[in-house]
């Protein structure tokens, strides 16, 4: 038992990349489950929007009718809002077809002005009879509470969070089963209708519908806190009415809705009393226009025993609401809902989602953590891509078959961030054991090099393939200078330059992995190879490392690889076209401006990986501009206490240069600024460096 825990431990805390796999695994998932549906609602709402898309539901009963107060309604009627007598025709049309219930997405809150006795009052000039014969006529608002008590009507009410005036009125009853709701939507007020219109309908239903923060509606309440009482929202009221049902019963856990009754019918709800909303495209076989309704041109069957919404639709009377499949009017988001709990098939966010998410988040990373480091480098991306691809195929399954919301984005993106960091600490490893590699066969070939000579010949020997800034023909577009101290007898940096022609200068630095014999004869060989590319009238950067890399990796028995920086430099404008195969920055020194390294996308280096892509980037280097090119024997050179000379104290060095000073005078200042902060302890790494400044490409040289 002991030697499998410890076996699966070692599993798990092996190399840096599982530990550092394993943080970022066990905060996110820490997250994931402390924040709930909040801290992840982008990635969770753009996946549950993506299943509304791909995966709609199919229209396949016609339970509600909406009866549109369209354009052509408008048309043919006038504008909106019509006179209440209108309206209360179109009400009693509609109840004269037998429905099971009418919703009304309306609030009158205001007495019809057009009303004959209340126009009689503003008029002036009236005679004695015809203001007597006004007053005679019927009160259009008395004719609108008329149809409206004629039938099963739930009529709309509006919540508000402001201090707006307060219009109490009768609600639904609820009963309450099981506790007191918890997190339901809450209002201050309410908005009515006038009192005669509001105490005569069967039934009031809240129209207020609460956006998520993107401004889309996804869910619908089925109750709301209103003040002090409970209120359904109109789809359910009318629903309620359609069944006859005298109360709506509440069935609770703890706080948490588990759904409601209407009657023997039972509709499912989120724990905050919300329902997710199965969306169809907008339909307009949904509707039907207000004006065929009032004309007669309708079937008699059109509203029997169907439950009808009553709405307004014509562009600019009301706000349409954005949902995951478009546009469209509120009163067709009721219809909706309406249509769900008729077909019985609910759009629905499992009370275990967000425990089975975070074990989903936990399970695959752990998967991963295992399983991806015995497998090579090149395997593991695909292996990560096939198992981040299971929990996306099981989540649309589960929406189309269940029509759960099972949220797993919020897996795929944090385990995806455990693959990089799984990634990121082998490479860090890998990197470390070929230095503990490199350190252990140095000393094992510096222990065979028992002949002083012939290191000694060696040294002589590699300098002296190395270019002298002294050998070039004299150019007045650029100067330079180049370095190169071994930490040893001989060394694996090196560095180059040459004229491609008479206006391309190839410049160029690297370090071959190891130091002694083995790298610098891998440095001779990936110098002259590298040089040879570059002569071959191509002045694509991209494409002359791409066959550096190719050419050197061809005979690289030894395993060995090279980081380098090469460019060239067109002297005419001061364009440097270069490649970085994963070596220093260089870093740049402008006359006036804060010495900066450059920065890059660049690849892996040197026979590392065949076939790499490797591209050309560029950089504009402005007249008098220092490019200064460095192995990590600047940037890491140690003193005696073990510290680092670092990036910062490197840029340091430059900050005194003077304005007109030129590439030489560069590197000197830089050499003597890593000697003094060395202070004579032993070198670690070689020091290399090679700096270049473009004067302009006004002027070019005469020929010889």
């Amino acid at each position: 038992m002991t030697s499998l825990t410890e076996r699966g431990t070692s599993l798990l805390t092996a190399g840096r990349g599982r530990v550092a796999a394993l943080i970022v695994l066990f905060l996110l998932a820490l997250l994931q489950g402390a924040s709930g549906d909040a801290l992840f609602a982008v990635p969770r709402h753009a996946l549950f929007d993506t299943y509304e898309r791909l995966l709609p539901r199919v229209r396949k009963s016609a339970p509600v009718v909406i009866v549109a107060v369209d354009e052509p309604s408008l048309a043919a009627y006038g504008q909106w809002p019509w006179p209440r007598q209108r309206v209360a025709e179109l009400i009693h049309r509609i109840l004269a077809g037998h429905p099971a219930a009418l919703g009304i997405d309306m609030i009158w809150p205001e007495y019809d002005a057009s009303s004959p006795a209340r126009w009689a009052a503003q008029q002036d000039g009236l005679t004695t009879t015809l203001h007597k014969a006004l007053l005679e006529l019927p009160d259009h608002d008395a004719q609108l509470a008329a149809s409206i008590a004629s039938g099963p009507v739930a009529i709309g009410i509006a919540g508000q969070r402001d201090d707006s005036p307060d219009h109490p009125g009768t609600l639904a009853p609820v009963h309450l089963i099981g506790g007191t709701p918890e997190g339901l939507p809450r209002f201050r007020s309410t908005l009515r209708s006038l009192p005669n219109l509001d105490l005569v309908a069967s039934g009031h239903g809240l129209l207020s519908i609460d956006l998520d923060t993107d401004g889309m509606v996804r869910q619908v309440p089925t109750l709301s806190q209103l003040g002090g009482q409970l209120a359904a929202g109109l789809s359910v009221e009318t629903l309620r009415l359609a069944v006859g049902s005298p109360w709506i019963n509440v069935r609770l856990d703890g706080g948490r809705m588990r759904g409601i009754e209407l009657g023997q019918l039972g509709i499912p709800t989120a724990p905050d009393g919300r329902i997710w909303v199965d969306f169809t495209a907008h339909d307009e076989r949904r509707f039907v226009s207000a004006g065929d309704v009032l004309s007669g041109k309708l079937l008699p069957d059109t509203f029997d025993q169907r439950l009808v919404l009553l709405g307004v639709t014509g562009l600019g009377l009301i706000d349409h609401f954005t949902t995951p499949l478009g546009i469209m009017p509120g009163v067709e988001v009721h219809a909706q809902v309406m249509e769900n709990v008729f077909d019985g098939r609910y759009a629905a966010r499992p009370v275990w989602a967000l425990s089975a998410e975070v074990t989903l988040t936990l399970g695959l990373g752990l998967l991963m953590i295992i399983g991806l480091p015995f497998l090579g480098l090149r395997w593991q991306g695909l292996a990560a891509a096939v198992l981040l691809a299971a929990p996306v195929t099981a989540g649309f399954a589960a929406w189309a078959v269940e029509r759960w919301l099972i949220d797993v984005a919020t897996p795929v993106i944090t385990d995806s961030a455990v693959f990089v960091a799984l990634l990121g600490g082998s490479l860090a490893e890998a990197d470390r054991q070929r230095r503990l590699l490199r350190g252990a066969l140095e000393q094992q070939k510096l222990a065979a090099a028992v002949m002083e000579g012939e290191l000694a010949a060696a040294f002589r020997i590699q300098m002296g393939i190395l270019p002298k800034p002294a050998d070039l023909v004299p150019d007045p577009r650029f100067n330079l200078d180049a370095q190169l101290v071994p930490a040893k007898h001989v060394g694996g940096d090196l560095y180059d330059f040459f004229k491609i022609d008479e206006d391309h200068l190839f410049i160029a630095i690297g370090d071959v992995s190891g130091k002694g014999v083995p790298a610098s004869l891998f440095m001779a060989v990936g110098k002259a190879l590298c040089k040879s590319c570059a002569l071959r009238d191509e002045l694509d950067i991209g494409e002359i490392i791409l066959r550096a890399n190719a050419e050197i990796s061809r005979d690289n028995t030894e395993m060995l690889f090279i980081t380098l920086f090469a460019g060239v430099l067109d002297l005419r404008n001061g364009l440097l076209s270069f490649c970085n195969a994963g070596h220093d920055p260089p870093f740049l020194a402008r006359p006036g401006e804060p010495p900066r390294q450059m920065q890059s996308v660049g690849g892996p280096p040197l026979c590392v990986m065949d076939d790499f892509p490797y591209t050309s980037e560029e950089y504009q280097l402005a007249p008098g501009e220092i490019l200064c090119l460095v192995t990590d024997g600047v940037t890491e050179a140690m003193n005696a206490a073990g510290e680092l000379m670092g990036h910062e104290r490197v840029e340091a060095a430059f900050i005194g240069h003077p304005v007109d000073g030129d590439a030489t005078t560069l590197a000197r200042r830089l050499r003597g600024a890593v000697e003094s902060f060395v202070a004579g302890a032993p070198a670690s790494d070689d020091l290399t460096l090679l700096a270049v400044q473009w004067m302009g490409g006004a002027t070019r040289p005469e020929p010889t």
